[in-house]
C-alpha cells in the first residue's frame, strides 16, 4: 500500500500507554493520522496541531461504558476513515476501535505495553484468542504468538546532571481514578520523622490529601513532569510504566511501591497486573516496596541504584513502516 493511501488512528488511554505512542512520532509523523484517546492534561497538552479524539474509557466491570463509546466512536471512523489502526493499550479504550476496524476493514496493529515483560495484557490475550497478531517490546520465549519490535521509547541525548546538590524529591500517583493515599501517607509520614529531609512535591492525581509537609498538585502538562523529575534526587511512584521510563531515560533512580486491590487502590485484583517493576528491581534499577518500613530501607539505599538504561526504538519505527506499506 502506497503511503498516500495511509490514515493512521492513533489508539490509546492517558497515561504510560500516551507516552509511548508519543515515542513513535518518528513513525506516524509521516502518514496522515489521528489521535483517539483520554482526556486529561497530559493529553490536551499535547501539541497544538495533532487531530484528538477524546473519549470516556470503559471498564470491565461495567460493560455497558463500552456501548456509550460506540456512537461517537462509530462517527469518528465514517468521517476519518482509517486504513490501519495503531494500539498502544489500554482495553479500556481499545476494545470498540478494534470492533471498528473490522467493520470498515482497518487493519488493527496492537503494541503489548511495556509494562508488561512476561505476560500479555488481558487486550493482547483477547486479540491474540481471535487470530490478531500482537507486537511486544520485550523477548519472551512465551510469547511465541507476538513479534518482537524492541522498546518504543526513542533514544534521546542525556544531560549529565548532578544530583548531589538537589534537595527535592517528586512523588507521582499516576492518573488512575482510584486514590493512593497509602504511598503520600507514607512518606508525610517520614517527613514528621525527619527521615526525609527533603522538598517534597506530590503529584496527587485523584488521590485528595490535605498537608503542611508537602507541596500537592492534582495534573500537570507531560513537560512539567518532565521538569520535576529531572530536578529532583529520586523519584517514588506506582508501577506506571510511563514515569518509570521517563526516569529511565533522565538518568534519575526511583522507588516503585505498587499498588494493592486490598487497599482500594485499584478496581480489581486483575488489574494493574503489571511486572515492569519487577524486572527493573532485577536488573538493579529500582527498589520494589510494599510499606513504609521497606521504603525507609529504599530510601537510605537509594544511591546505589543503577542508572542508564538503554532505549532505541529504531527496530519498532522500521517493523512498523513495513506493517503500514505492506
Amino acid at each position: 500500500m502506497g503511503s498516500r493511501r495511509v490514515k493512521l488512528a492513533l489508539v490509546c488511554t492517558g497515561g504510560g500507554h500516551f507516552e509511548q505512542m508519543v515515542n513513535l512520532e518518528e513513525f506516524y509523523r509521516n502518514y496522515p493520522h489521528f489521535w483517539i484517546t483520554s482526556f486529561g492534561a497530559q493529553t490536551s497538552n499535547y501539541q497544538k496541531n495533532e487531530c484528538m479524539y477524546f473519549i470516556n474509557v470503559g471498564h470491565f466491570k461495567r460493560p455497558w461504558t463500552y456501548l456509550y463509546q460506540l456512537p461517537k466512536l462509530f462517527s469518528i471512523y465514517l468521517k476519518k476513515r482509517p486504513t490501519h489502526v495503531i494500539s498502544t493499550g489500554s482495553g479500556r479504550i481499545v476494545l470498540i476501535p478494534f470492533i471498528l476496524s473490522l467493520m470498515f476493514k482497518a487493519k488493527f496493529i496492537h503494541i503489548e505495553t511495556f509494562s508488561h515483560v512476561n505476560k500479555p495484557t488481558k487486550m493482547g490475550i483477547f486479540l491474540t484468542r481471535l487470530g490478531c497478531p500482537i507486537l511486544t517490546q520485550w523477548k519472551n520465549s512465551a510469547k511465541n504468538e507476538s513479534a518482537y519490535i524492541g522498546p518504543v521509547f526513542k533514544k534521546e541525548p542525556y544531560e549529565k546532571d548532578s544530583t548531589k546538590n538537589k534537595n527535592q524529591i517528586f512523588v507521582s500517583v499516576g492518573t488512575r481514578d482510584e486514590p493512593f493515599v497509602r504511598v503520600i501517607h507514607a512518606v508525610e509520614t517520614l517527613l514528621k520523622e525527619t527521615f526525609i529531609q527533603d522538598r517534597v512535591i506530590v503529584q496527587a492525581g485523584r488521590t485528595v490529601f490535605r498537608s503542611a509537609l508537602l507541596e500537592l498538585f492534582d495534573f500537570d502538562s507531560p513537560q512539567k513532569i518532565d521538569q520535576l523529575i529531572k530536578d529532583s534526587r529520586f523519584v517514588i511512584t506506582q508501577e506506571s510504566a510511563g514515569l518509570v521510563t521517563k526516569c529511565l531515560k533522565y538518568h534519575k533512580r526511583f522507588i516503585v511501591m505498587p499498588r494493592d486491590y486490598r487497599f482500594g487502590e485499584l478496581p480489581a485484583k486483575s488489574d494493574m497486573n503489571e511486572d515492569l517493576h519487577l524486572k527493573l528491581e532485577e536488573m538493579g534499577f529500582t527498589f520494589v516496596v510494599h510499606n513504609i518500613e521497606e521504603l525507609k530501607t529504599a530510601i537510605r539505599n537509594v544511591d546505589k541504584l543503577k542508572v542508564g538504561f538503554s532505549f532505541d526504538n529504531s527496530l519498532a519505527i522500521a517493523k512498523l513502516n513495513r506493517l503500514v506499506e505492506s
